[in-house]
């Protein structure tokens, strides 16, 4: 997966709704709000445990989007932002995608 540069972190901000999602991905929430530095996930219907619920994000040296997780754990993931797609790979091989939108409501 190519990378984005350092630079590519204001780029996130904003709201984000999964649009790709196997199984796999299911531990992702289905919305995210990226803010500066900070983010906030929003769980989906029926949707239990997130990783992500709340917390810091930033783009580390390689164009990865390091993210601190619902255990406190920073976690980098390969990202690759394409206009408003936002295609991310988990260390465990997961690929999953989420397109930018307006908030719901």
């Amino acid at each position: 997966m190519s990378h984005t540069s350092p630079e590519a972190g204001p780029e996130l901000i904003g709201h984000w709704t999964k649009v790709e999602s196997p199984p796999c991905a299911d531990v992702y929430p289905e919305t995210v709000t990226f803010a500066t530095g900070t983010y906030r996930g929003g769980r989906g219907e029926g949707q239990g445990f997130v990783r992500w619920d709340a917390g810091i994000h930033r783009i580390d040296e390689r164009g990865r989007l390091v993210i601190g997780t619902a255990t406190d754990e920073l976690v980098a993931y390969e990202m690759r932002l394409d206009g408003d797609e936002l295609w991310l790979v988990d260390p465990d091989g997961c690929r999953f995608a989420y397109r930018r939108g307006a908030p719901p409501g």
